[in-house]
């Protein structure tokens, strides 16, 4: 199998034609799947590729979906197991061994290349390296961005140059000098900054006897040099232009570039501003004299950026002079005079000419005119551009002297580049000369901001050498953690490329310059300030003024006092839609946080995590994960409660939002920090952390459960233990090791709860009857034998019974369905037929709302077989036939539909605890083939005058064309006003829902439906396997199309399209695939029109075959 990630992405095997992926997103997580396949993809990582410009608020079902069809893309038909897979957090992609990837190929073709042509054997060397450039030349994910995206391309990119150099090398060496030229022209095209390609076009020219083209070669990457970098070409390159001179024998040729090595800093980025002050040098030499500003933070790259305009300057015939302000300078007029005394040191002591001479006059008695008549002289010469530095920092009589030089306007050719801190507290003098000049028209200013991701990584491919260029942190995290600032950008790159110390000890996680840095910044603060930002960098990313201000013990005006010092300062800023401020680079934070000493940093801890259990006690939850934080961070050595209960209670919490991963993380912290000598608090969080890692599928989740279970029986928490054996004894399903040991846990823990002995009560008190009853199933599932129907077991399996009617609805899926098969084991061994229904009801009801199809399955062949065991059993007979309609309407087979619906009988008085009551889903469900069929429908059953009826007499209403009283229904359940109906009747009624707001298209009723569907977006609309309305993410696309949300719509009804056709429910995929090509038609963009006329020729072919509208 090959796997082509360059140019169309697709697989190849033999025998079978090529197949290719279409969606972008699948493309890009296929992508990275492949090339990370070794250890795995996170998820939060491959989400972050997938959208790189933001998540969607259901991401997590759309990642699902990508990941199915990449799945489905990569496994074969006849596979025993899927080919990617997820596992403790991660996605693996599990490949053939046999399997090449063509960009892998092609850089190992590139290194075989080097190596052959090193060894002399050109002809191999070309072979390999016109391979690889074969491959690396198409374009990598031409449709997809993001930092991952970026990085990769930058590495095929190097590889490809290399392979050109290569090629065109080898070329030479075998005399195939059409092919040399080739190779390298391609090569200087796609890195024209690049050494290595220019000499290689250089000995491409000398092998085919160009040596005056090979000359010219060097001068067009000499002048390019002194443009963009303003810089002189290597010694390399200027020893293979020196024979060059030296005569017609051909240079020896050079070897293929295999690595980088460090450089310095160099100049990367800026190229708007580049333009701009071009574009004003220019408007300088037509006589517009006047001053550039160019402002920004510390270490943004002011003084860079102006001097590379100066060598632009310069290079191309202007006059340069440099000054620099100083409030400590002695001279009035320091920087100025600086910048003559440079003129007159370059021009040299014998030179003449009226400039020269005014420059003389104005040194040997420096005063405002002569100073002034210095610099006109100069720029009535040629044009000058005037470079002053930090000219904040002048006196007042050189602000004003260059003031009145911009003001004369006297036929001279002047162009003053000033560079200040970024507008805050500028000294009264400098505030006052730019609003003069600002106000007369003579001021351009330029505020430099941080540098983008793209240049991040330009610069770190220059600064770091190829074996360190793996340690550098993604592009995103560079620009993150330093806000683009260039000085902070290379401290951390240099020491990436500085690695290690001598003794192999690691770098600091700060580099030292960053801390000089933060040590200059806050030279000027007072002690209030930074007290308040200690406190704030210890507070984490982001902090809350009134919390922090009581860590730091500030009064609240003195603590708003210091906030708009630091904000003015630029070290922190305001956090708009995260509830506070944070600091501007968060580099400079962590500096903060490790310069404090440990004591120091525990001591805020404590006091911050005092701060919101007291200002936030009214809404404590969102700061769990804060508090956990803190408390585990101000922890006592020896054990701390607070830190393990906070612990705990973060991680509940972010279990419950999906973060699985950080869930088993804070668990193991809570763990570490269990007084040692509190067994009792150490078995439950043992207990708390193995389960934990078994649901977020982590290895070694049975083994954590066996040790916690231990520690809580032999500490009498008897309730803890049963936890921990339930988990246990699902645990070892996937971890047999511990199989034996699991039984004999919950053996033991059974005989100690009900009594080993006849007569025996045990300590029944002190487990409750759902988890007694969970318990006997997992003794069940081990191979144990419950021995007798005691009135304990009677208790235990209606206590399972009961709770499982608590998990209805669309929030407890997961644990509907393992609380089911647990129901389903205990009800099997008791021999309890009422309750195998029921078990088998709930277990299919849970995977039909969840679209686990194969589950749901197993679960009705349980319900019919115990339907079928109880002989005449209206209430699973009424089950079975609504599930016969909804499937039937779901597939389009309307008539069959109508047939058994009108057959639906009462499944009986109460319904076995079952709502909707057995037998009444039938006819609802025709409701949803009448909106399908744009028909009526009469309900045989007696009428409900409730909110699903309400709902369902709405949407027929709207089919006859009236909005009135629809909309008021409709509207009324979309914003809260009036709640949807309990259980597992919500998604029937949200289904209902999403049909009628379409109908209306309403753009803010569809809008808060969307908002109050977003959380279910993986999941299906219906009673469970009793109804069918469609998936949720059908919806949720259709209402983003009547809201003009074209991405979100063409998400979720891609998504849709593929639950769907799992199903085979054709009615719902030709209206979604109509719904798909609305999206695509709003959208608009190339290509856009032509896919929606051929979904809705596809959609229009499929209603017709169906009978439908």
């Amino acid at each position: 199998m090959l796997i082509k990630l360059a140019g169309p992405v697709g697989l190849e095997q033999p025998g079978r034609p090529p197949r290719h992926l279409s969606s972008a997103q699948a493309q890009v997580a296929f992508a990275r799947l492949v090339v990370e396949r070794a250890h795995g993809t996170g998820r939060d990582e491959l989400a972050d590729t997938v959208w790189p410009d933001g998540l969607p608020d259901t991401w997590a079902s759309a990642l699902r979906s990508v990941v199915s069809r990449v799945r489905a893309f990569v496994t074969e038909q006849d596979a025993a197991e899927d080919a990617l897979v997820a596992q403790g957090g991660r996605y693996l992609l599990r490949l053939p061994a046999d399997v090449t990837v063509d960009i892998e190929q092609a850089e190992a073709a590139v290194g075989r290349a080097a190596e052959a042509y090193a060894a002399q054997a050109f002809a191999d060397a070309g072979r390999f390296a016109a391979d690889a450039v074969a491959c690396l030349e198409r374009p990598f994910l031409p449709e997809s961005a993001g930092g991952w995206v970026t990085e990769t391309r930058e590495r095929l990119l190097e590889l490809l140059v290399t392979g050109l150099e290569t090629a065109g090398l080898a070329a030479c060496a075998t005399g195939d000098d059409r092919a040399a030229l080739r190779f390298a022209d391609s090569a200087v095209r796609r890195a024209p900054l690049r050494e290595s390609a220019h000499r290689t076009l250089m000995a491409a020219h000398v092998a085919a006897g160009n040596r005056a083209q090979a000359l010219g070669a060097y001068h067009d990457l000499r002048r390019v040099l002194a443009d963009e970098l303003g810089v002189d070409p290597a010694p390399e390159t200027q020893a293979v232009y020196l024979d060059l001179l030296g005569g017609p024998a051909a240079p020896v040729l050079p070897a293929p570039r295999r690595g980088r090595r460090a450089t310095a800093a160099p100049f990367v980025g800026r190229g708007a501003e580049l333009a701009r002050l071009a574009e004003c040098w220019e408007h300088a030499g037509r006589g517009d004299t006047h001053v550039v500003l160019i402002a920004g933070e510390p270490g943004i790259g002011k003084t860079r950026l102006a001097t590379a305009a100066a060598r632009r300057v310069g290079g191309a015939g202007g006059t340069v002079l440099h000054g620099r302000g100083d409030a400590a300078a002695r001279e009035p007029y320091q920087p100025l005079l600086d910048a003559v005394r440079g003129f007159l040191a370059a021009a040299g002591d014998d030179a003449g000419g009226e400039a020269l001479r005014a420059g003389r006059a104005a040194l040997a008695a420096p005063a405002e005119d002569t100073l002034a008549a210095a610099l006109a002289a100069a720029a009535r010469d040629r044009p000058v551009l005037l470079l002053l530095d930090d000219l904040h920092a002048a006196g007042e009589a050189a602000l004003r002297l260059v003031r009145d030089a911009v003001a004369r306007r006297d036929g001279a050719r002047l162009l003053v580049v000033a560079t200040a801190p970024a507008p805050g507290p500028w000294p009264d003098p400098f505030a006052a000369t730019v609003r003069d000049l600002d106000r007369e028209g003579w001021l351009t200013r330029i505020t430099l901001t941080g540098l983008g991701e793209t240049d991040a990584v330009a610069l770190a491919r220059d600064v770091v050498p190829d074996g360190a260029f793996g340690r550098v942190p993604p592009a995103h995290r560079l620009v993150a953690d330093t806000a683009g600032n260039p000085h902070l950008l290379l401290e951390v790159l240099r020491a990436v490329a500085a690695g290690p110390g001598d003794r192999g000890e690691p770098a600091p996680r700060v580099p030292r310059g960053v801390g000089e840095h933060l040590t200059a910044r806050l030279a000027g603060l007072d002690h209030a300030p930074r007290q308040l930002l200690t406190a704030a960098a210890v507070a984490g990313p982001v902090f809350e003024l009134d919390v922090t201000a009581d860590a730091a013990e500030l009064e609240p005006d003195r603590a708003m006092d210091c906030l708009e010092t630091l904000v003015a300062a630029g070290l922190v800023r305001e956090a708009p839609g995260e509830g506070g401020y944070r600091f501007t680079h968060d580099l400079l934070r962590r500096a903060l946080y490790e310069r404090a000493t440990e004591d120091r940093r525990r001591f805020l801890h404590t006091r911050l995590a005092d701060a919101i259990e007291q200002r936030r006690a009214g809404r404590i939850g969102p700061y769990s994960e804060a508090l956990a934080r803190h408390w585990a961070a101000g922890a006592t050595p020896h054990g701390d409660q607070r830190a393990v209960r906070w612990g705990w209670r973060a991680a509940v919490r972010l279990a419950e939002e999906g973060a699985l991963d950080e869930a088993v993380r804070l668990h193991r912290q809570a763990l570490d920090h269990v007084p040692a000598a509190d067994a009792e608090m150490r078995g439950e969080a043992q207990t708390n952390l193995g389960l934990a890692q078994l649901h977020a599928g982590h290895p070694g989740s049975a083994q954590t459960l066996f040790d916690g279970a231990l520690q809580a029986l032999h500490s009498g928490r008897l309730g803890v233990a049963a936890q921990a054996a339930i988990g246990l004894a699902g645990a070892v399903r996937d971890e047999p090791a511990l199989r034996s040991e699991a039984a004999a846990v919950v053996s033991t823990l059974l005989d100690r709860v009900t009594g080993g002995d006849p007569g025996d009560p045990g300590d029944l008190g002190v487990v409750d009857d759902l988890t007694l009853g969970r318990l006997l199933a997992r003794h069940v599932a081990l191979g144990g034998v419950v021995a007798e129907r005691t009135r304990a077991t009677a208790a235990a399996m209606q206590a399972v019974v009961r709770e499982l009617s608590q998990l209805e609805g669309p929030d407890h899926a997961e644990r509907r369905a393992v609380l089911a098969d647990d129901a389903a084991a205990l009800a099997a061994e008791l021999g309890d037929g009422r309750a195998q229904l029921l078990a088998a009801h709930h277990r299919a009801m849970a995977a039909e709302t969840v679209g686990d199809c194969p589950a749901r399955e197993r679960a009705l062949a349980a319900l019919g077989a115990a339907v079928r065991a109880a002989g005449d059993d209206p209430v699973g007979d009424a089950l079975i036939l609504e599930h016969r309609v909804a499937t039937a309407v779901a597939h389009g087979r309307f008539a069959d539909a109508e047939e058994t619906a009108r057959r639906a009988g009462d499944g009986g008085a109460g319904g076995a605890g079952i709502f909707p009551a057995p037998g009444t889903m039938a006819g609802r469900q025709m409701h949803v083939a009448a909106w399908l069929r744009a028909m009526t429908w009469t309900d045989p059953g007696r009428r409900r005058p409730d909110i699903a009826q309400a709902v369902e007499q709405s949407l027929a209403t709207l089919l006859a064309g009236e909005r009135g009283l629809p909309h008021l229904t409709v509207r009324a359940l979309a914003t809260g006003a009036q709640p949807l109906p309990p259980g597992d009747e919500w998604l029937h009624v949200g289904g209902l829902l999403g049909l009628g707001a379409v109908e209306l298209g309403d753009r803010t009723t569809a809008e808060a439906l969307r908002e109050l569907f977003a959380p279910y977006a993986d999941l299906n609309c219906g009673v469970g396997y009793r109804s069918y309305v469609g998936p949720m993410a059908f919806h949720l696309g259709r209402l983003s199309v009547v809201v003009g949300d074209w991405s979100a719509a063409e998400r979720h009804l891609t998504a849709a399209l593929a639950m769907l056709g799992e199903r085979g429910a054709q009615p719902w995929i030709a209206l979604a695939l109509r719904s798909l090509a609305d999206a695509l038609q709003g959208r608009d963009r190339a290509g856009d029109r032509a896919s929606a006329a051929a979904l809705r020729a596809e959609a229009a072919t499929t209603l017709t075959s169906l009978g439908i509208r």
